[in-house]
């Protein structure tokens, strides 16, 4: 059977029906379908709400408009929303076999994207909601991997806005870009097609970005240019991984580029080209501080290009112009700059190492830039500046191999320049550089001085020429320095305290172990050394006592500990001159050593490498100062050994050490001196020779140090005929007593040494002529008048001294003593015996001794007793000593009965037990001799007759001798006290008398010396 068509009428019907019911229902039914269907999509996969106005399409356009969408989250918090979008569906989509658009237009978008403390975004719910639906069939193997075919003739955004929410941290961040416009043209899947586009917006940080170019889609391929101005960096600052303890950065960036972006299999390269960078108004400063750590008024990158895939990046050009630096040392010693560069955390150590990046900056410049340091350790704090500050370096890339030339140079803002060109390789790391210190000011530096001294930096320049060197040894230098026009003051008044013209050398290498100086050479130096009235000397006066440190069990350091090590070959001293004042004495005394020049060769601080010092000097006008030795300048109480000769010094000079001392002005004279110096551990020991010539003494001072000294008496004695004065002088003292001054220890000693002579001026005299501390004890034995040879060779050696000193004179007196009276005593007791015993006797020569054993002596004792004492006494003195020593001394017969016979006629006499017991163990006719003796007269006068005798003979004695009799004078015999068998003469030295017109001595009559 046929099958019959349908007539064309019936077709046409059928088609409009088609027709009309397709536009019924695209007008009517279809926008609200989609409406509802997308709100309950929305709200029954999400959990999100979704609105929107009844959308509109036009069926013969093929154009759908959407009008107020608005998307949020569960609790109400937008996501995004737009006015109105017009998507433009083209019907060559049927023919071209692509979906094609002629227009979409999206009008006041609003979005926002919220990233969370926990590293999600807000809508991260939504996507995780809607990627949770089953599956979508599998793709076909011939379409997998590849773009849907999609053409878009227009794609524009305009008016809209991004509000952007970083809630990661505290505080949060929250910015806006608006008004974001998009205008893309003829973006394309198919192959090789490309389109333009051209983006333009505005952030909430204050940024206007352009972006403009080509793009392709398949292959993906984005060519073009952008430009990114008035990048706020205050605003942006909580997008950057900035430390914490940084305030908020100031200053405006801006950044332009031609880019690149393709794909290659499954990687993007992007690459930049021409990159121009630039911050205009940088400050960067820590939190809570309002003065920025640094600032830069503009930094410029020129010539930049960037490949992500070779991870490269180069720049031409980068120049750092104007601007500063604040830098604080905290008074807890910490450097605020340390601030800006936030500690590593674990998290970043653990990180995986990255391929490393290649990079190569042609040139970087910084000019016009300045820094201020402030150390707020000290008090007050130090605060020094630099102008002007350049530098260059040229050729850094990621080859730390390479060689970089540096150029740096800058002004100090208290006077001075500095230049320093070179070469820097980081890979080693290593440096060789020429640099030049010019006249830098160190006046800035008194804070550190300050600290430890009381000294005030006045002036001083310090310049340094020469080439300085890095390596794995460290640093050192090589050149020349100069420290020129040093001033440095003391006390309120500024009084100058050191000073030199000039101290400089062309010969100094320094490295971390070692300063070695060739050639020192200090000019023009000029210092002071003053003792205070409170006896403190101004070089300790003015350092600072630091604070006591704690107790600690370990023991100090050893001296010279290993460590860095100085050795200077010679130090040459020109046109030097000293100030030495003594305000502690009686008469303030001052004097100045000038024109001294010389040299210590040697100087090391090496332990046992002591310096050996040649130095010469003139004091007043026509004085001669030399110092000769060894020295370790580096422990001078540790070791010093030096020979110091002065010369033709006027004593005028050493008045207030003389009045201080000794209580007397001097007129006049001419000191010269030997000194001979050793110090060692800390302790001082020398011997000196001092030469005085002419020596006169003037008037009296009044101060309590002195002692009352006969002062013209040791000068008498010590000066010879010429008028000089020779005396050795040891001295010693510990440098660590607090009252150690060199000038008293010198004069103190001096005065122990005028002591000793007017206490023992014979003593002092047979020191200097021979006599030794004999010439003092000149004596006669007991009872006699004449001197035996020895003590007349004393008196010739006396009067020899009194010849060779023209200031002395010397007054005798006779003397005797109790012991004189028993001798006497014993030579008549003699005598009487030696007539009893029937001899004649001329004189006391004559004289014997006794010996009591013999029976004729025995028997005058008797004899003389008996006459003396009586009978009775003798026989009673018989009677005891028997008893107290029986068996000896027997009674004879007749002796017995001479005894029973006197006793009829008188009682007879008994001694006492006490008597009886003091003859125990005696000489019994030693008893009766003492007895006996004690019995013999001998008148006073007769004793002064001895004394007189006695001075006559000394008085002869040196006559003969050749002394000046005019000096020597016959004094009142005295009496003395004399301990031994010897009775010494009493002898006086005196000033001698001058001339009649002459000025009688200032000295009262000393005391008696023995």
């Amino acid at each position: 059977m046929a099958i019959r068509l349908p007539s064309r009428k019936t077709t046409a019907i059928a088609a409009a029906a088609l027709i009309l019911f397709y536009l019924l229902f695209a007008w009517l039914a279809l926008p609200p379908l989609l409406q509802s269907q997308a709100e309950k999509f929305i709200a029954e996969k999400t959990g999100h709400r979704l609105t929107m106005d009844k959308p509109e399409f036009n069926p013969f356009t093929l154009a759908l408009r959407l009008h107020n969408l608005r998307l949020a989250e569960p609790d109400g918090k937008p996501l995004l929303g737009f006015k109105d979008l017009l998507v433009d569906v083209s019907a060559a989509s049927l023919f071209r076999w692509a979906y094609v658009f002629d227009a979409i237009r999206l009008d006041g978008l609003e979005t926002t994207i919220v990233e969370l403390p926990d590293g999600q975004l807000n809508w991260s719910a939504l996507i995780d909601a809607l990627h949770s639906k089953a599956p979508a069939p599998p793709t076909p193997p011939a379409t997998a991997g590849k773009l849907p075919r999609l053409e878009i003739r227009r794609l524009t955004l305009s008016g809209g806005r991004a509000v952007i929410v970083d809630r990661r941290r505290e505080p949060g961040f929250t910015t806006d870009i608006e008004p974001l416009d998009i205008d893309l043209h003829d973006l394309s899947t198919l192959p090789d097609d490309k389109g333009l586009y051209q983006i333009s917006a505005r952030t909430g940080f204050g940024a206007t970005i352009h972006w403009r170019g080509e793009v392709a889609l398949n292959p993906l391929a984005v060519v073009g240019s952008f430009t990114v101005d008035g990048i706020s960096l205050a605003k942006l600052a909580p997008l950057l991984p900035l430390p914490n303890n940084l305030g908020t950065p100031e200053g405006t960036a801006a950044l332009a580029a031609n880019y690149r972006v393709t794909q290659a299999q499954d990687t993007f390269d992007v690459t930049l080209d021409r990159i121009i960078a630039k911050v205009s108004g940088l400050k960067i400063r820590t939190a809570g501080r309002d003065k920025p750590i640094l600032t830069l008024d503009a930094i410029e990158a020129k010539g930049g290009h960037f490949d992500l895939r070779q991870r490269s990046l180069s720049i031409a050009s980068i120049a750092l112009t104007g601007g500063g630096a604040d830098l604080q040392r905290s008074a807890d010693g910490r450097l605020n700059v340390l601030d800006l560069v936030p500690p590593k955390t674990a998290a970043e150590s653990a990180k995986p190492t990255a391929p490393p990046w290649h990079y190569r900056i042609d040139r970087v410049a910084l000019s016009d830039f300045r820094a201020d340091f402030r150390d707020q350790t000290l008090s007050p704090p130090a605060q020094l500046g630099i102008t002007d500050i350049a530098a260059d370096v040229t050729g850094i890339s990621d080859d730390l191999t390479t060689q970089l030339p540096v150029h740096l140079s800058f002004r100090a803002a208290a006077g001075g320049s500095f230049e320093a060109d070179g070469k820097v390789v980081t890979a080693e790391p290593s440096a060789d550089f020429r640099i030049k210190l010019s006249d830098l000011a160190f006046k800035p530096a008194q804070p550190y001085l300050g600290a430890v001294t009381t000294l005030t930096l006045a002036d001083g320049k310090l310049s340094i020429d020469g080439d300085v060197t890095y390596d794995a040894k460290g640093a050192a230098f090589k050149g020349g320095m100069a420290l020129r026009d040093l001033r440095v003051t003391e006390g309120a008044n500024r009084n100058p305290f050191l000073a030199w013209k000039s101290l400089a050398s062309r010969n100094v290498r320094l490295t971390p172990a070692r300063l070695a100086i060739r050639n020192l050479r200090l000019d023009g130096l000029n210092t002071r050394l003053i003792i205070d009235a409170d006896k403190s000397v101004n070089v300790t006066k003015v350092l600072r006592r630091p604070p006591a440190a704690p107790a600690q069990a370990e023991p100090a350091p050893a001296k010279h500990a290993p460590g860095f090590l100085v050795d200077i070959d010679r130090l040459r001293i020109t046109h030097g001159q000293m100030e030495y004042a003594d305000y502690s004495l009686a008469l303030p005394f001052g004097t100045r050593i000038h024109d001294l020049h010389g040299s210590i060769d040697g100087l090391s601080s090496r332990p046992g490498a002591p310096g050996q010092l040649e130095l010469d000097g003139q004091v007043d006008e026509y004085g001669l100062a030399r110092a000769a030795g060894q020295i370790d300048l580096f422990d001078p109480t540790g070791f010093t050994d030096i020979k110091v000769i002065f010369r033709n010094v006027e004593m005028t000079r050493l008045t207030p050490y003389s009045a201080t001392f000794a209580g007397r002005k001097i007129d006049s004279g001419k000191l010269s001196l030997d000194l001979e110096y050793k110090i060692k551990d800390r302790q001082l020991s020398g011997e000196n020779q001092i030469v005085m010539d002419s020596l006169k003494l003037g008037e009296r001072v009044d101060s309590p140090q002195a002692k009352n000294l006969p002062l013209d008496l040791a000068i008498a004695i010590l000066q010879d005929s010429d008028g000089r004065i020779d005396l050795g002088l040891p001295v010693s003292g510990s440098l660590d007593d607090p009252k150690f001054s060199f000038g008293q220890i010198v004069w103190k000693a001096i005065v122990n040494v005028l002591t000793k002579i007017v206490t023992a001026p014979f003593r002092a005299l047979g020191s200097l002529f021979g006599g030794g501390e004999k010439l003092e004890n000149i004596t006669f034995e007991v009872g006699q008048a004449q001197l035996t040879p020895p003590e007349r060779e004393k008196l010739v050696k006396l009067a020899g001294a009194l010849g060779k000193r023209p200031k002395l004179a010397l007054s005798i007196h006779g003397t005797y003593a109790d012991a004189d009276r028993l001798a006497l005593q014993d030579l008549q007791l003699r005598r009487a015996v030696a007539v009893e015993m029937g001899q004649k006797v001329k004189d006391d020569s004559e004289l014997g001794p006794l010996a009591t054993g013999q029976p004729k002596v025995r028997d005058a004792l008797e004899s003389l007793f008996a006459d003396r004492f009586g009978g009775g006494e003798l026989a009673a003195l018989k009677d005891g000593f028997r008893k107290a020593n029986p068996g000896q001394l027997p009674e004879s017969a007749a002796g017995k009965m001479l005894s029973r016979i006197s006793g009829i006629f008188r009682e007879k006499r008994t001694l006492t037990e006490n008597e009886v017991a003091q003859l125990k163990g005696a000489d019994f006719y030693q008893v009766l001799f003492d007895r006996l003796r004690a019995e013999e007269t001998v008148t006073d006068e007769r004793l002064a007759t001895l004394a007189k005798a006695r001075g006559d003979a000394a008085v002869e004695t040196m006559k003969a001798a050749g002394a000046p009799i005019e000096r020597v004078a016959l004094a009142t015999p005295e009496k003395i006290d004399a301990e031994d068998a010897n009775v010494p003469l009493k002898m006086e030295l005196k000033v001698a008398a001058a001339p009649a017109a002459a000025t009688p001595p200032a000295d009262p009559t000393p005391p008696p010396a023995k």
